[in-house]
């Protein structure tokens, strides 16, 4: 494959508070990989928003501590392209479609080329859209609810937040293959009415209904397993309809994120732990980064959905 002598990606030089405010354009020659490495022409990348605030925040909680510190760090968490030159030892052959979550340096998905370790691309019939979505969201939500928070069990009742997004809309399609009753929340008619055409028993629209007084009165006590990833009030509902066996894997907590909450809560100090329904929380941050994974009697919170990927190692 004939290959450029530059390319350009998406950097960031210093933290900021925002993914606009520290993006910037860069130039840079284009080197072949080492050994057991791929260069990858990036075709599709993934708008992963948590992921990149976080990034580019470079807070001290985070695994991206170090960008504070950097001169400079890539962006970019998935892409989906074809390997345009490998590396001593690869068996990727040149032309082959694969996905990546993440360069050399953990990003550079943002880029017209992307070095990453073979190991870490993983073969695909196409360098598409849906391929990018499976590299991350998919994977995420399959090692959740199938190991870490699983076996999903035919008949349970599953409540999945955040459902049309990326990773909550494979949440719901894997509840629906396992014979689960799914209850859904989104806002706006348009992701309502995608759901219900999945397949989704109940969709709460949160803009319309009240999702606590929706839980309270059709699901109490009833939820085996809670795919949750928008934290706040809707956590705090999710955690109080729990079954006697319910589980709750956390997998982000969208409202209270930095970018949201500014002048608030989270973002202004330290966070507080909090006692809700009779549980014990420490802040949603702790809970997430920390890994933590909370019990009492057989229900069980897991911070660290992806906890179960050491079983399947």
């Amino acid at each position: 494959m004939d290959l450029p002598r530059t390319y350009k990606r998406l950097v960031g030089r210093r933290v900021g508070k925002s993914f606009r405010e520290v993006c910037e354009e860069e130039t840079v020659d284009i080197s072949l990989p080492g050994e057991g490495e791929v260069l990858v022409k990036v075709l599709w990348a993934g708008i992963n928003g948590g992921c990149e605030t976080f990034r580019v925040r470079g807070d001290a909680y985070t695994p991206f501590a170090r960008n504070a510190s950097a001169d400079k760090f890539l962006l970019g968490a998935e892409c989906a392209g074809v390997v345009a030159a490998a590396g001593p030892g690869v068996s990727l052959k040149v032309g082959q479609a694969v996905t990546a979550s993440g360069g050399l340096q953990s990003g550079g998905g943002f880029g017209e080329y992307l070095t990453a370790v073979a190991a870490q691309c993983f073969p695909v019939p196409a360098a598409t859209p849906e391929a990018v979505a499976l590299t991350l969201s998919a994977v995420t939500a399959a090692v959740a609810l199938e190991v870490t928070g699983g076996p999903l069990r035919k008949g349970e009742t599953a409540l999945v937040t955040a459902a049309a997004g990326g990773t909550g809309h494979f949440g719901v399609q894997l509840a629906l293959l396992a014979g689960c009753r799914v209850v859904a929340t989104a806002g706006g008619e348009a992701k309502a009415q995608r759901l219900r055409d999945l397949g989704v028993h109940r969709v709460i629209d949160y803009k319309r209904e009240d999702v606590r007084g929706v839980l309270d009165a059709e699901f109490p006590g009833q939820l085996d397993v809670v795919y949750e990833g928008v934290g706040g009030e809707l956590f705090r509902a999710a955690l109080g309809n729990l079954s006697p066996s319910g589980r709750l894997l956390s997998v982000g907590y969208i409202s209270e994120y930095p970018h949201v909450s500014q002048g608030s809560g989270e973002s202004a100090g330290a966070p507080q732990p909090s006692e809700v329904e009779g549980w014990k929380l420490p802040p949603a941050r702790e809970l997430f980064w920390g890994r933590q994974k909370l019990q009492r009697g057989d229900q069980t919170v897991h911070g660290d959905v992806w906890a179960g990927g050491d079983k399947e190692k």
